[in-house]
């Protein structure tokens, strides 16, 4: 079985964007490990541009950005299986810049589809502008897995998808080995150490119940069904449960009913 990837450049740098906000947390200092995004696949393509020239952003300062892409290219291209596919930087109009990576990546994948040269791709992004990329993978035997994060892409890219894989804050931290990344959700507490009285919520994982709990006086309390049933998870924020689990399963919860 062969994998590609295929990984929208502009939907990481977004994605780190929001972890930051997400957690309220600098991560100016903290870089990807490409290494954790190209693992098990045949080949990674990372698709990018250099910036465009910002209005009123000086010489020096527009050089030293495009210095450090170039320096994020250079780390990308050094990773095993891992290679750069560079878009044309377009003027100022930052939807044009976008626009030629999309068509790039969109080419690529197809063109890989149809030699017989994988059979699955792994496409990382969130961009609607690839459902008729989506739509034209159906009639290939390619399996198709959409990387993206569930919260902000549109049900019908995903419904085009043979499978939904969760890129979140959570995953975020994990790809860049982030000191926090395990202290928002305590893991494997055992059945025994606490009495969950309120039923709050209900999910769908691997085809069997994923509960959210709360008792009055204590954080919520989540349990996969399909995962380990005796191992509790405990946060302060039902949200932080279902987003960990998801990054450390790459598989979706699916919320079926609100209780609250």
């Amino acid at each position: 079985m062969t994998k590609y990837a295929f990984v929208d450049g502009g939907f990481i740098y977004a994605m780190v964007r929001k972890t930051s906000e997400y957690f309220a947390i600098d991560l100016s200092r903290n870089k990807i490990d490409y290494r954790a995004i190209a693992g098990g696949h045949q080949r990674t393509f990372y698709y990018d541009a250099l910036p465009a020239q910002k209005d009123n952003e000086s010489g020096e300062e527009y050089e030293r950005r495009v210095k450090r892409k170039r320096e994020q290219f250079e780390l990308v291209n050094r990773t095993p299986f891992m290679h750069v596919r560079e878009g044309l930087t377009r003027g100022q109009n930052k939807t044009l810049r976008q626009k030629g990576v999309d068509i790039l990546l969109a080419i690529d994948v197809f063109k890989h589809a149809t030699s017989g040269h994988m059979s699955e791709a792994h496409i990382m992004t969130k961009d609607l502008d690839f459902f008729p990329l989506f739509e034209a993978l159906r009639d290939t035997p390619v399996a198709v897995h959409l990387h993206c994060y569930p919260a902000e892409t549109s049900s019908e890219l995903m419904a085009l998808a043979d499978v939904v894989v969760p890129v979140n804050p959570f995953k975020i931290l994990q790809w860049m080995h982030h000191q926090s990344k395990d202290s928002y959700v305590e893991w494997n507490i055992a059945l025994g150490d606490v009495n969950p009285q309120k039923l709050c919520m209900i999910g769908n994982y691997e085809g069997l119940d994923f509960y959210i709990y709360q008792d009055d006086d204590m954080p919520f309390v989540g349990r996969a069904m399909a995962y380990n049933p005796s191992s509790l998870m405990r946060s302060n924020r039902w949200e932080h449960i279902v987003d960990a689990f998801e990054a450390r399963v790459g598989k979706r919860v699916h919320l079926d009913q609100l209780n609250r």
